[in-house]
């Protein structure tokens, strides 16, 4: 995982799939990737029921209030453990980060 400039590491996707954790760096190159097309390439559900029930997210650093977004689809409250391997994962020096179920608009 790269630093940017700010020394905050890059966005990211994660997913949480039958007790193990994935995670994806989002960085200039894959940027626009989504969950279906990453799940593709890792072999985890990309339609239907099952890639329903993969919680899933991303974390997304606010440059303009200087903290995370951790957003994610699945359930209406992360669970603590989840929480806590994202976070370990793509907010290595303790940031803010606020939490908010997703909407609609990605997946």
């Amino acid at each position: 995982m790269t630093a940017p400039k700010n020394g905050h590491p890059d966005d990211g996707l994660w997913a949480h799939y039958r007790g193990r954790f994935y995670a994806l760096s989002l960085t200039g190159a894959n940027r626009k990737v989504d969950h279906v097309t990453w799940f593709r390439e890792i072999g985890l559900p990309d339609f239907g029921p099952e890639f329903d029930k993969i919680l899933r997210g991303r974390m997304i650093w606010d440059r303009h209030f200087d903290y995370y977004v951790l957003t994610y689809y699945g359930l209406r409250q992360l669970p603590n453990q989840i929480y806590n391997l994202v976070t370990r994962r793509f907010n290595q020096r303790g940031a803010k980060v606020v939490e908010r179920p997703a909407s609609n608009y990605w997946a």
